[in-house]
């Protein structure tokens, strides 16, 4: 054989042979990350399911449900910082979640507004099981026209529609509030109107939690309702995103900082980890 064609050959193998290596390398990289995520959520799972008294099972919690390392943190959050009253907007998983701490704390009100009859119903049910329905003011109806400020473009294919501001009637001092609604689908920036329209009746020391935070518009929309709100913003490198706005020192809620901080999370600067025994959102924790 030509002693070119046989060296050209012998290269040939050899990139092979590269090429799997790199190959099988990057395969065992990304199961590695995919075990760690599983686990990371069967551990938050299973510390969820001891901190909560409710007697029957949670709702399933793959798919479009809030993962259970968010209600971990979020039922923690409750039961630790004991807001007064809360707002969800997308009922759910976290409806259950919220009234289960709730009950444990001995005081509080959610209010919860869904704009799907099927699936409010079927919170309700699963409150009226547990017997939190008494904790919960489970409000629905159906998505309408949003005439206020949004992101949404005047020209987008889709216009802005979002929950009856009737549904929030009588809601006052909220200290909680929690998005993971209207569905991404109803329109561009779909959760934008939860801030506007709820600015006016936070209480002093008010957290706003947004959902799905590895979304790009999830992330514009708070840091949009971070720079006009005056807000401070982090993110939380969980499954899928949590966006947490807090204000700056709420014992002088008068003075607010004039900017905000907050960063992405990305596979280099949030290293998977286990969750260990303390779930409350410090500070300092993930900051970004």
């Amino acid at each position: 054989m030509d002693e070119a064609l046989l060296s050209q050959l012998e290269s040939l193998q050899k990139a092979i042979i590269q090429t799997g290596k790199e190959n099988a390398d990057k395969t065992t990289r990304d199961l590695i990350i995919v075990q760690n995520r599983l686990y990371a959520q069967l551990e938050s799972l299973s510390w969820l399911q001891r901190r909560m008294t409710i007697k029957g099972q949670l709702p399933p919690l793959r798919g479009w449900a809030t993962s259970p390392d968010v209600l971990l943190r979020l039922h923690s959050h409750i039961m630790n910082k004991r807001p007064q009253v809360i707002v969800e907007f997308g009922s759910g998983a976290s409806t259950l979640v919220i009234a289960d701490a709730l009950r444990q704390n001995g005081y509080g009100k959610l209010v919860s507004i869904e704009h799907s009859d099927h699936y409010g119903a079927q919170t309700f049910g699963t409150l009226q099981a547990e017997a939190l329905e008494g904790w919960v003011d489970l409000r629905i109806g159906e998505l309408e026209a949003w005439e206020g400020e949004h992101l949404n473009p005047e020209d987008a294919e889709k216009p802005s529609r979002w929950y009856p501001v009737s549904l929030l009637e009588g809601v006052e001092n909220v200290d909680l509030l929690w998005v993971d609604g209207p569905p991404g689908a109803t329109c561009l920036f779909s959760r934008y109107p939860a801030l506007p329209a709820l600015a006016d009746k936070l209480s002093q020391r008010a957290e706003v939690w947004m959902d799905d935070t590895i979304r790009q518009e999830e992330k514009d929309i708070c840091e949009r309702w971070a720079n006009d709100y005056r807000f401070e913003l982090e993110y939380y490198s969980l499954e899928k995103g949590l966006g947490r706005l807090t204000r700056s020192g709420v014992n002088n809620s008068h003075i607010l900082k004039p900017a905000y901080y907050g960063t992405a999370l990305t596979e280099t600067n949030a290293p998977e980890r286990a969750l260990g025994l303390d779930f409350s959102l410090n500070s300092s924790e993930n900051k970004g």
